[in-house]
């Protein structure tokens, strides 16, 4: 898909991703976890050349979990992206996008060594644990 819209969940935040596919991976590591209450459900779009902000984006709070930076919108709290700096690479809420989850392709779990017994998703898919080893 070309030109996929996507935006917190007051509408303050807005994303343009120049080009994704349907691919949604989850995280299940203790910091996603913490921060959601669950695992965190993703897309991976790859560079700021792909992830065009909008509008909204003084309206992003950064933290700063060396050497993550992870955005949060300041009105609603939505979490909106995981940024690597140091290979500009972005990671993302997925349910930011309507388009993309509504045929999303549910391919791989990480961290799944952290993830707690209480839960489980069905279906089959890649999974890996935290030296993204894979588990069988």
């Amino acid at each position: 898909m070309k030109n996929v819209h996507g935006h917190c969940a007051c509408g303050a935040v807005e994303i343009n991703l120049r080009e994704y596919g349907n691919f949604v991976y989850c995280c299940h590591c203790d910091d996603c976890r913490r921060r959601s209450s669950g695992a965190v459900m993703s897309i991976d779009p790859g560079t700021s050349e792909n992830v065009e902000f909008l509008k909204g984006k003084e309206k992003i709070t950064v933290w700063i979990d060396e050497p993550i930076e992870r955005g949060f919108c300041s009105v609603c709290g939505s979490d909106i992206f995981w940024h690597n700096p140091s290979d500009d690479h972005y990671c993302m809420n997925a349910e930011l996008f309507d388009d993309i989850i509504k045929n999303a392709d549910f391919q791989l779990e990480l961290y799944y060594d952290h993830k707690p017994p209480y839960y489980s998703f069905s279906g089959e898919r890649k999974r890996l644990n935290s030296s993204f080893e894979e588990i069988k």
